[in-house]
């Protein structure tokens, strides 16, 4: 088997290429049955942003394919690694909010707080990465949800600069205000786009904050808990005494 994976996007010229390079390497050994390029198939989190089309990207990788088994008398294998295409938007992280803060001045903000962050959902902190985010009521009630939106910076729970929620995209260390409805403290937001490299991909226990619950919703609209909070004393289970040495 040969593997490459760069992560390619969208781009169907970037494909055919990274195909075409990838079968020059399985022409080389006599052996390979199978060719993986990986993934990197785009998802689109936010409204405008391309979402990769299987269909134009694979149909110059499908003639690669066919191109090298004419020339080599070789039908290879394709794999391919779809793991964000297909469950990127299949997942939500959903927190309260803790505190709002107003801060003063030209430069002044509102920040909302959560009761999760970058120990849930890392890629806005490493990546500047943009997920949509929506404000409901802490009541529960639809009747509740109001019209009225503000400008605001959302913030995680850590005590660390890096836990952003809304930085500027591509831009993790830079504050970026979104605009969402008008929220108060005990009220819900919920960041989509959470399915892929973020539960995975978390600062489990930073500040000794708990692996988070997860609850599955089937095909009917019921809950399963799938995942039980963390409790503290497995934050620290494994943690050894040194008699003596101190």
């Amino acid at each position: 088997r040969i593997h490459t994976h760069i992560g390619s996007g969208s781009d169907p010229g970037i494909w055919q290429q990274v195909a075409s390079k990838s079968l020059s390497f399985c022409k080389l050994w006599s052996t390979v049955e199978s060719l993986n390029l990986g993934g990197g198939y785009k998802v689109g989190r936010n409204a405008g942003e391309p979402t990769t089309d299987l269909q134009e990207i694979g149909q110059p990788v499908k003639e690669a394919f066919k191109k090298f088994a004419e020339e080599t008398g070789r039908e290879l294998r394709l794999e391919i690694e779809p793991g964000t295409y297909l469950v990127a938007m299949a997942g939500a992280l959903v927190s309260t909010i803790q505190d709002k803060v107003f801060t003063t001045g030209d430069s002044g903000h509102v920040f909302l707080k959560l009761d999760a962050g970058m120990t849930d959902v890392l890629r806005p902190s490493l990546y500047g990465a943009i997920h949509p985010i929506t404000i409901f009521p802490g009541s529960g009630k639809s009747s509740d949800v109001g019209s009225e939106t503000e400008n605001v910076v959302v913030v995680g729970h850590c005590c660390e600069s890096g836990d952003l929620m809304t930085p500027k995209p591509g831009e993790p260390e830079d504050l970026a205000e979104r605009t969402l409805r008008l929220a108060e403290i005990g009220d819900i937001a919920v960041m989509d786009g959470s399915g892929a490299y973020c539960s995975g991909m978390s600062t489990k226990n930073y500040n000794s904050f708990p692996e988070a619950p997860e609850v599955l919703v089937d095909k009917e609209g019921k809950p399963h808990l799938i995942r039980k909070r963390q409790l503290l004393e497995q934050i620290y289970q494994n943690e050894l005494d040194l008699a003596g040495v101190f």
